[in-house]
């Protein structure tokens, strides 16, 4: 939840919801601290049915999700808030445990509200502070915690919405806006402003298991020097014409040796949240491909350190038995170069393209095996819980 906590560094290998892990630093959450290791509407509203933009949901398919109304020009940062602030909301959560604060945002007009998983997660009681100070009990409709994104609704209807933009079209140097309660202070959200730094980053995010059993990877994140504190995960990372173009979610502090960071936060990104929040709004959960192996990327960077060969693709570290992969024939060793054809340039994007497909569906893997290539053909699974 939305709570400072220290957390551990992630071990270098472990299972995720596209089967990826690599040996990337770590992050902490925007409210919790973690160490690396080796190895997130102008205040319009929209009609609902116009003005939407296609998606694909993480098990494919074309969704919709209203955008608000649309993009616009180019703004300044005073108008953009003005615009975008009655449509951020502060969530106050209660659980065994304590009590905690996060952030998020309304995207349409049945008042569902995008934020994440870790800031809701174990909640008994979740409460909506709205612009005006009403507040209103919310209820979860869904969570995924593979991309740490969560969707809530408050009873009230017809509120202001933020339009959700097309991180796609993020560049790296472009201003970006970030919103949100940091530090779960009263008297309306906090503001601050940056670049976006990088964009398809992958991350671990911090976890509670000293095992590294409980580590998530997120992947396609958007890194972001606008200063993200506790209290601000869930909140919307804006252009400067309005839109969301991602979720607050991360936040790097220390280096593995302890050395301070500055201006290192992530957000995930919104093509990635728009096809979450549509499925979990429409069924309550996300499903996700699943073919049973711990792998990382093969950096340059991994590869020299390592020994391994200087190819970029997904390495197979280990082959949960009985999984497709195993009844495939992968091995521990090979590199995943392709997918259906289509070359792996980082961990983001071979995630991003298992997830379009279905369990069921037949894809085939290319791979390097003992400096040969070669292709398999793996008939995906569902997630296990």
């Amino acid at each position: 939840m939305g709570t400072d906590r220290q957390a551990r560094a992630p071990q270098p290998t472990v299972e995720t919801s596209g089967d990826a892990s690599t040996s990337q630093p770590p992050a902490e959450t925007s409210d919790r601290q973690a160490s690396p290791s080796v190895a997130a509407n102008g205040a319009g509203q929209s009609d609902g049915d116009s003005n939407v933009l296609p998606t694909t949901a993480p098990t494919g398919g074309e969704q919709t999700i209203p955008l608000g109304n649309g993009a616009q020009a180019a703004r300044s940062v005073p108008d953009v808030v003005r615009s975008v602030r009655p449509a951020v909301v502060q969530i106050i959560v209660a659980t065994p445990e304590g009590s905690g604060s996060g952030s998020g945002f309304i995207i349409d007009k049945e008042s569902h509200i995008i934020t994440n998983n870790h800031v809701v997660e174990g909640a008994t009681r979740v409460t909506v502070v709205l612009p005006d100070n009403r507040t209103a009990r919310a209820e979860v409709i869904g969570a995924d915690p593979l991309t740490d994104l969560a969707v809530i609704q408050i009873p009230q209807r017809n509120l202001p919405i933020v339009p959700l933009g097309d991180s796609s079209k993020l560049e790296v140097g472009e201003t970006v806006i970030a919103i949100g309660s940091a530090l779960g202070r009263p008297g309306g959200p906090t503001v601050t402003t940056g670049v976006a730094s990088a964009l398809n980053r992958s991350q671990s995010e911090p976890g509670d298991d000293p095992s590294g059993a409980d580590v998530v990877r997120l992947y396609d994140l958007i890194q972001t020097d606008a200063a993200i504190n506790p209290g601000n995960s869930g909140g919307p990372l804006l252009n400067l014409r309005g839109e969301v173009v991602g979720i607050n979610t991360l936040g790097q502090r220390l280096t593995e040796s302890g050395v301070p960071v500055q201006g290192i936060n992530y957000a995930v990104s919104v093509n990635t949240a728009k096809a979450v929040a549509q499925e979990i709004i429409a069924d309550g959960q996300v499903v996700y491909p699943f073919i049973g192996v711990q792998a990382e990327y093969l950096y340059p960077q991994t590869a020299l350190s390592t020994g391994l060969p200087d190819v970029r693709g997904q390495y197979i570290a280990d082959v949960i038995p009985n999984t497709p992969a195993s009844e495939a024939g992968l091995r521990r060793g090979d590199i995943i170069t392709a997918i259906d054809g289509n070359r792996i340039g980082d961990e983001s994007t071979f995630i991003r393209l298992l997830r379009s497909y279905d369990p069921g569906d037949n894809v085939t893997f290319t791979i390097l095996r003992n400096n040969r290539t070669s292709e398999i053909e793996v008939t995906l699974a569902e997630r296990p819980e």
